[in-house]
């Protein structure tokens, strides 16, 4: 007898390890399936959507509005950023740099897009007499945003419409926070092409460490762009365009990146886009080719229309485009996943 109870003391034993067993490996399994309902659930709503966009800044809404033009066109509430009294808003007058887009783009935050200060605010609000300050610029910079853009080993900027050297392919080369690797300046007219005549060297720039100096200044001169640095750029007397016309000294800009750079999502690449008109075509065809938001890391656009405010500048020739086409142009790029500003 004494055996036959010991018999059903252990397998009773036996039955409740392993029902214990069984309690552990169900509530392990439960667990699991709830962490990965969450973590679904949550990365359906901070996924990127057709724009890589990360969602409305400050939660402000559902993150598939970022897919469209609305989502990107205005940005964040003024009355929510400045309070009950939208006319206790920083960013209206007194601010340089404009407000955030309620829409991020390749993850990150980007300029809200200011139509009504035609896209040049400095000079709009008269911080500034030059009309082609790029100050307001600065903070949106997707290299000052994430490190990786300099770390590539391939580092390309592209200048469709370079005109002058000083105008952009130089304040690239010196405020740009990426060191290229390469620069391809296009520029139609050889006369406009105006690179620096005289050599700089760096070393001979030193003030004499023995010199006193009652103030902290280091260089004799401002620094010019060294010749090392010239020997990267690479000039195009080309006409930029979105197909090859060799009757027109045309190049299609598009094969020539993909053809004969051979550019890939693996490189990092920069475009500024100046073409008097010409950017319509060649962007509508961007936005209908989805490797090209993956090649071209941050573009800068300077989108042409007519508007009694740009009159002096002589942009009446480019009606019937509005202002405000310019303006969804941009929301538009950046709806497809183009890290895009208006340049200047």
């Amino acid at each position: 007898m004494a055996s036959l109870g010991g018999n059903y003391r252990q397998k009773m034993e036996m039955k409740m390890k392993q029902w214990i067993l069984y309690s552990i490996i169900l509530a392990l399994s439960s667990y699991v399936a709830l962490d990965l309902c969450i973590n679904y659930a949550t990365l359906r709503r901070s996924s990127y959507c057709k724009c890589e966009c990360s969602g409305r800044v400050g939660g402000l809404g559902d993150s598939d509005i970022c897919a469209t033009r609305d989502g990107h066109y205005g940005g964040a509430s003024s009355a929510a950023a400045a309070g009950s009294n939208p006319l206790e808003n920083p960013w209206k007058q007194m601010k340089w740099v404009g407000e955030a887009s309620a829409c991020r783009v390749k993850g990150h935050l980007i300029e809200k897009v200011d139509e009504e200060n035609d896209f040049m605010r400095g000079y709009a609000l008269k911080f500034t007499s030059d009309v082609e300050d790029k100050t307001h610029l600065l903070p949106w910079l997707l290299a000052s945003k994430t490190a990786e853009l300099g770390l590539r080993r391939r580092r390309v900027y592209l200048d469709l419409g370079a005109n002058r050297f000083a105008s952009s392919v130089k304040w690239f080369l010196r405020m740009y926070p990426c060191d290229f690797t390469e620069v391809h300046a296009f520029e139609v007219n050889p006369r406009q092409w105006r690179p620096p005549r005289t050599k700089f060297h760096e070393d001979a720039n030193l003030l004499a460490s023995a010199v006193p100096r009652s103030n902290p200044i280091r260089v004799n001169s401002t620094p010019s762009v060294p010749d090392w640095m010239m020997d990267r750029v690479k000039v195009y007397y080309r006409l930029v365009s979105d197909k090859d016309e060799p009757s027109r000294n045309a190049i299609d800009i598009s094969r020539f990146m993909k053809e004969e750079l051979k550019l890939t999502p693996a490189d990092t690449v920069v475009v500024k886009m100046d073409i008097e008109g010409a950017e319509w075509p060649i962007l509508t065809r961007w936005m209908d080719d989805p490797e090209m938001p993956r090649i071209i890391d941050e573009l800068f656009v300077e989108v042409h229309y007519a508007h009694p405010t740009m009159s002096v500048f002589g942009w009446d020739s480019f009606a019937p485009i509005s202002r405000h086409d310019a303006s969804t142009l941009i929301a538009d790029l950046r709806a497809h996943g183009f890290y895009a500003h208006c340049w200047p």
